[in-house]
């Protein structure tokens, strides 16, 4: 079984990524399968000829087709292979295969018994065969996008099997599978009868139970795209949808029920689209210049070209269709995800409304358009999306899922303005309706419509991150008088123009309470260089009418607060106008927390803007009349909320991305000395605020958007002559203020905890990288050196002082917690700052060693090397061999496997080094079996292409 699900995957791999025609060969091969295909978690049956065989194979030996020779096998053998066969109502002789398969293994996988990895297998497999039918779906032309398949025969040879596959209910079938086959089930299942090993052996199967659904229903989700859905597919959809979606522990929906609901968005898309119609939706635009097809060592899906031939099913609109699925959404019986019904009930409306003028007479009615939007839109659903859908790690990854609920935002725009208008007088009613609470020191009532404001903040999530560059936000803009000289030769099409007003229609005559939710808004739509220089010039031009949302009043506001709140002196001496004295707190003046909340949205704004834009960076920066400098470094000296400061220390780093800003922000940094200890402390003013605000709250808001800004601009500053004195403060408010801090403090987030970490360590690589290279100067010309931050970081990492205590122990701790082999959310930034404090310590040890080979008579000595002290040092013996346990994560974090491979060279190199290098090798013959597995897939592993490798997680997969 495994054999065969892996040389079809293999054979479909080839076909879609050599281009060359399919022959016979590979015919037989996937048509062989076709049984397989249609019943992935269905197994061969058990069959009692075999077990009769299989009982007295101790005897008389056993062979058939796929084992040449006949063998006895031990009992335990025999009664391991039943218990496989049990467990699995698998056949026989299959579970004998896999047995065989995972005794095999055992010497990549010593920790796991042959049983264990004959249940991985068995998965795997699984996963294998589901992989190739979403591989098979790929090759369909369709109405989305084109074939992965560029020859026509192989084209003809898949779409025909594809269609053989539905005639006999492989749509019903996945479904029926994705209801039976659960995780939770399988499970249980390999609990009772031991079939689940160590964290690494259950974390596997886990995964490959994973990949399984979540490939049967990215299947279904590729042939909706394509084709036409019949009816019973579409009420098979909507019944699982209805019954069994699931919700994932972390309050995110499930990849499974995702892609079934994004198969019933483009099902009813297709289902009430005539062929050839010219008016295909709102946003049929699926053109992209960048689509990634998640499956492994594939090729990119590309979009539907103008003159690609379109294959449907039939170009007809089937009224009982219309009315099976009415009377589904239109019933009283509860849905296992409410909010999932209303998900569905808007976009049966906004379908119907868009297809009005398409549908057979008498199955569409204004009113039953209008209930069902009244019914969805009362579910919260904009909130459900905006909290549980739009959040899914698929959202970074399916171009095409992302597009359909593109779509499905733009038609609720477009063809419900009646609905958005309604919703928009709710707001207002709302808003009065908190002013007169507040006035008269009332309770909110319970019932508050704020629908409008999460469809604002929905839009504000989906489109802020533009993980596969599809541009889409900048629909927003394409009418906009604001890009008026920038249009290209078509004119914009009618959704765009009503884009484009309710943009504009939405910031009038705003209500404070509406006003941080439509600047979030526009804050989403402006995440493009295009559509923030739009979003710039739109508040820009906002002046005339003299809104709350032009840039002139909103910089009149900072620089009023700035004025009002402003302390007589500097943060540094005056350290008790901020953190107390005797003044009482209650008498301190203070911004209401209101406006805080306004403000810290308008800085996001800007932040935005400013960080996508370089024309509207420098247009803020320049102006004459906003002064953000002066604004935003005063604000920072006020005795204000620390959630106001982070966000203005977020909005200046945006500016550090041009040199010549980020050059003005240092110089000002010395002038103020933001980060020199006060007058008689040690301390400097923002290390006093941490301890005071941040440290009890257990969350550190403030001090990420500090390191966020001096990340950036020390990193380019280190390319100049830098100013010694400023950096020495920032580097002791790293170390001491920071770093040391880590294990006395106690994080609510532990990813929080490791962004931390990860953003200090960014910036003393930078230092100590910057410190070596100028020391290699320095010594070529002979010149006198003098004592520099680098210095001070270097030398205490080749004495092995506090700071390079503080690394080891974290190198122990995030080890500790990657050998759990438990997803977590903050994962990623464990693994990245494990990565470079590795670096660090690689880096200080190599380049110590070429400075002393280069200059003999240099005054840099020490006593051992960073990776020395690894090797040697007793008080941290167990450091050397989690380094090399950390190779065989290259499945999780192959970045992080590579680095602790590097390490482990780096130490093989040192002819001193051998001899405590022996004696740290595993004595166990499991343990070294795995380290000498881990080096060879290291070895072996190849990285995939990006564009941009330093934004990529370190995750790979099995």
């Amino acid at each position: 079984m495994f054999d065969t699900f892996n040389t079809l995957f293999d054979i479909l791999r080839s076909l879609l990524t050599s281009n060359e025609p399919i022959d016979n060969e590979k015919v037989q091969i996937i048509t062989s399968n076709k049984s397989n295909l249609l019943n992935i978690t269905s197994n061969s049956p058990q069959n009692p000829a075999q077990r009769n065989i299989l009982l007295r194979a101790d005897i008389d030996g056993i062979q058939f087709d796929s084992l040449n020779e006949r063998r006895k096998l031990p009992r335990l053998f025999i009664d391991e292979c039943f218990a496989i066969s049990d467990l699995f109502q698998l056949n026989e002789y299959d579970s004998l295969l896999l047995l065989i398969e995972g005794e095999s293994l055992q010497s990549n996988y010593p920790d796991c018994t042959r049983g264990l990895l004959a249940v991985q297998l068995y998965y795997q497999s699984k996963e294998r065969l589901s992989a190739c039918l979403a591989y098979l779906m790929a090759c369909l032309n369709g109405r989305t996008f084109q074939s992965l398949i560029k020859i026509s025969k192989s084209i003809e040879f898949s779409t025909n099997f594809i269609n053989e596959l539905i005639e006999q209910r492989l749509i019903e079938n996945i479904i029926e599978q994705l209801i039976s086959f659960q995780i939770r089930n399988e499970e249980q299942k390999l609990y009772s009868k031991a079939g689940l090993g160590n964290v690494k052996h259950r974390r596997r199967v886990q995964d490959s139970i994973k990949h399984i659904r979540s490939f049967q229903a990215k299947s279904i989700f590729l042939y909706s795209c394509q084709i036409r859905l019949t009816q019973s597919h579409l009420l098979s959809i909507i019944n699982y949808l209805a019954k069994y979606s699931t919700i994932q522990d972390d309050g995110i929906i499930d990849e499974s029920t995702l892609y079934l609901l994004g198969a019933f968005l483009y099902g009813i898309t297709l289902a009430l689209t005539i062929l050839n119609d010219t008016n295909i939706g709102s946003s049929s635009i699926l053109t992209s210049k960048h689509q990634q097809f998640s499956l492994q060592e594939d090729q990119p899906l590309s979009p539907l070209e103008d003159n690609t031939t379109i294959t449907t099913t039939t170009s007809s609109i089937d009224p009982d269709l219309i009315t099976a699925i009415r009377d589904i959404l239109s019933n009283d019986e509860r849905w296992i995800i409410p909010e999932l019904k209303a998900v569905c009930q808007l976009a049966w409306a906004i379908i119907l409304r868009a297809r009005s003028h398409t549908l057979p007479d008498g199955h569409v009615y204004s009113e039953d358009i209008e209930a069902l939007a009244d019914t969805a839109v009362e579910a919260h659903v904009f909130a459900f999306l905006s909290e549980t859908v739009i959040k899914s790690s698929l959202f970074q990854q399916e171009e095409f899922l992302i597009r359909r609920f593109h779509m499905f935002f733009v038609d609720f725009i477009y063809y419900l303005p009646f609905k958005l208008k309604e919703l928009r007088v709710q707001a207002e009613d709302t808003a009065r309706m908190i002013e007169d609470c507040e006035r008269a020191r009332k309770p909110l009532p319970d019932n508050l419509q704020r629908d409008y404001e999460y469809f604002l903040e929905l839009l504000s999530t989906f489109y802020a991150n533009d993980h596969m560059s599809l541009h889409l936000s900048e629909e927003f803009w394409i009418a906009a008088d604001a890009l008026a000289g920038h249009r290209l030769m078509q004119s914009p099409t009618q959704q765009q123009v009503a884009l484009a007003n309710f943009v504009e229609s939405a910031g009038g005559t705003l209500s404070a309470y509406l006003y941080c939710h439509y600047i979030h808004m526009l804050a989403g739509i402006s995440s493009t260089q295009s559509s923030a220089h739009a979003c710039f010039e739109l508040l820009r031009f906002a002046k005339d009418t003299g809104g709350p949302t032009c840039w002139n009043r909103i910089f009149q506001a900072f620089l009023l607060y700035r004025n009002t709140y402003r302390p007589d002196t500097l943060l540094n001496q005056q350290p008790q106008t901020s953190f107390g004295g005797s003044t009482s707190p209650s008498a301190i003046k203070t911004i209401a927390p209101k406006e805080v909340t306004a403000l810290i949205a308008v800085l996001n704004l800007i932040e935005v803007i400013a960080s996508q834009d370089e024309v509207s960076r420098i247009g803020f920066f320049e102006h004459p009349q906003w002064q953000i400098t002066g604004a935003f470094f005063g604000l920072l000296s006020c005795r204000i909320s620390l959630d106001l400061k982070a966000a203005l220390f977020n909005t200046l780093s945006a500016f550090t991305k041009t040199s010549e800003i980020a050059m003005h922000f240092w110089k000002i940094i010395g002038e103020i000395d933001l980060f020199a200890p006060m007058e008689n402390s040690d301390m400097p003013a923002i290390a006093y605020e941490i301890e005071e605000f941040e440290v009890p709250s257990q969350k550190y808001t403030f001090l990420k958007s500090c390191l966020k800004f001096l990340q950036p601009i020390i990193s380019q500053q280190l390319k100049t002559n830098i100013d010694m004195r400023t950096l020495g403060y920032c580097v002791v408010f790293l170390v001491n203020h920071v770093l040391l801090k880590i294990p006395t403090r106690t994080f609510k987030s532990i990813q929080e905890k490791w962004q931390i970490i990860e953003l200090v360590l960014i910036i003393l690589n930078d230092i100590v990288t910057n410190y070596f290279s100028n020391q290699i100067i320095e010594n070529d010309h002979n010149e006198t050196k003098f004592v520099s931050p680098g210095e001070l970081l270097v030398n205490d990492l080749l004495r092995g002082g506090i700071l390079n205590n503080l690394l080891t122990t974290l190198i122990t701790d995030g080890c500790e917690k990657l050998f759990e082999y438990v997803s977590f959310i903050g994962e990623q930034e464990l693994s990245r700052s494990l990565i470079l404090i590795m670096e660090l310590l690689e880096s200080v040890t190599i380049s110590s060693q070429q400075i002393l080979q280069t200059d003999k008579s240099s005054s840099f000595t020490f006593c051992q090397t960073p990776i020395e002290r690894i090797v040697t040092d007793t008080n941290t013996k167990d450091l050397f061999p989690n380094i090399m346990k950390l190779i065989d994560m290259i499945d999780y974090f192959p970045k992080l496997a590579n680095q602790a491979l590097s390490i482990f060279a780096k130490t093989l190199s040192e002819d001193k080094l051998q001899k405590p290098f022996l004696r740290l090798l595993p004595k166990d013959h499991k343990e070294k079996a795995l380290l000498r597995n881990g080096i060879v897939r290291c070895l072996e592993f190849t990285e995939p292409d990006s564009d941009n490798n330093n934004d990529i997680d370190d995750t790979g997969k099995n």
